[in-house]
């Protein structure tokens, strides 16, 4: 049973309308494959990524070396000499660890670093084409590699609508990656 105060309050509010909602969808990353400075993205972080991989490399190589030194000359050790080589290697093998993890972290600080003005402008174009074509929320179909939408109508797609605000010309563009 409805209380008063319930019903003066339905029919008090009762002509106002919330507006209807309008969902449109994309995918950013793949708007972010067609624009010009992906490659120079892409090509930044590479370099990045083998400048790290070169300096683990390095080091891998040198506690190899040293693996392989003390291996050879282990029975020429007193056990002293012996226990203390094996643990200036398990020193070794702590900083190579640790430099992989510092190298990881880093590579994923530098791709959000180059990624970030990018993002940013195609939010902002995401955001001018809602306004433009009524869209309430526009959503993102792709996480991580994960498909977040179950299903879509092709008719809120609004990928091509932003790619045309960005300047670019999304057939001429795949026309050119086939």
């Amino acid at each position: 049973m409805l209380s008063l105060s319930k019903l003066y309050a339905k029919e008090k509010f009762s002509h106002i309308q919330s507006p209807p909602l309008k969902i449109g969808y994309t995918n950013v990353e793949y708007l972010l494959g067609f624009l010009p400075e992906a490659k120079i993205i892409a090509s930044e972080y590479a370099s990045f990524e083998k400048q790290l991989n070169n300096q683990l490399g390095d080091k891998l190589e040198e506690l190899q070396k040293q693996a392989q030194a003390f291996q050879q000359g282990q029975g020429a050790m007193t056990e002293e000499v012996s226990n203390k080589k094996k643990l200036e290697l398990q020193q070794l093998q702590k900083k190579l660890e640790r430099l992989e993890l510092e190298s990881q972290e880093k590579l994923y600080n530098k791709r959000n670093d180059l990624l970030q003005p990018v993002y940013e402008k195609i939010t902002k174009v995401i955001k001018q084409v809602a306004q433009e074509h009524g869209y309430t929320h526009i959503l993102n179909t792709n996480l991580g590699g994960l498909s977040v939408l179950l299903y879509v109508d092709e008719e809120h797609n609004i990928s091509d609508l932003v790619l045309k605000k960005l300047g670019i010309d999304s057939d001429k563009e795949k026309d050119k990656k086939k």
